[in-house]
Order: C-alpha cells, then structure tokens, then sequence
C-alpha cells in the first residue's frame, strides 16, 4: 500500500494551521485571560486589605466612644466611707491629669485616705457623701513639707 503524496502536504498544512491557530489563540486570548486572573487577583487583595481597615477603623471608633468623658477621684478614709475633702480637685477631662493629683493627694494625706480614680460618662453628682472640712492652712502646711 502506497502513500499518496499529497497526504503529507495535507498533514503538514493541518499541522501548519493548528500551529497558527494555537499562537494565534496564546498571544490573543490566553494571555489576556492570565493577565487578567493576575490582575483579578490583586483587586481581590486590594479590596481584602481596604475591608480590613475599614473594620479596624469602625472596631477602634467604637472603642473611642465607650471611654469615660470624665474622670473623678474617689476619697475614702481609712473606715471605708467615701468622703468628699473640700479644698481638693476631684474632676478631670484626662486620665492622666487625674491619675497625677491621685497620686499627688496620696503623697500629702498619707494613709490617711485613699484616693481611687473612677471614669464615668456622666457629670460628677455628690450623691450622699460626707463632707470633710479642712482649713486652707492645713492644706497649704501638708503641700509645703513635701
């Protein structure tokens, strides 16, 4: 059995138009479609880490917004019972500012009260506390001997 000769012309024009036909469909759409799976997927970590600080940014208002307004420092005396020392600063804007004159007070009085530093959101009420009255001058004698 013989081959006819045109049966290789044949093959080769086959395999000729299947070799155009596959670069063709390379460089036209395979690429594009890798391209853009690549591209595809760096939108998908963009967008991932612009939601995740979005939620940090939502998580970390919220936590903004629970802390006290005020701060107040608590006195009490060595029985326990809250009291209030006239001639003491006992609200603040800052924690930091309260926590100093905490620390201030329990420096000049000692062991003789303790001075507790509360945050709350609403204003300073006295409630039913009773009032320890010092004289200026005590206050001024206590300061001075630090």
């Amino acid at each position: 059995m013989e081959v006819p000769e045109y049966m290789f012309l044949d093959i080769f024009i086959i395999a000729k138009a299947f070799s155009l036909l596959y670069s063709w469909l390379e460089h036209n759409i395979i690429d594009n479609i890798l391209s853009f799976s690549r591209v595809f997927g760096n939108m998908i970590v963009l967008i991932s880490v612009v939601i995740f600080l979005l939620i940090l940014a939502y998580i970390t208002i919220k936590h903004l917004k629970k802390l006290p307004k005020f701060y107040v420092i608590e006195v009490t005396d060595v029985y326990g019972n809250d009291i209030i020392l006239e001639g003491i600063r006992t609200r603040f804007r800052t924690h930091d500012a309260a926590k100093s004159y905490s620390e201030f007070y329990s420096d000049i009085y000692k062991k003789q009260y303790k001075f507790n530093v509360i945050g709350s959101n609403q204003r300073h009420s006295l409630g039913f506390l009773s009032v320890v009255s010092l004289s200026q001058k005590a206050f001024k004698v206590n300061r001075n001997n630090l």
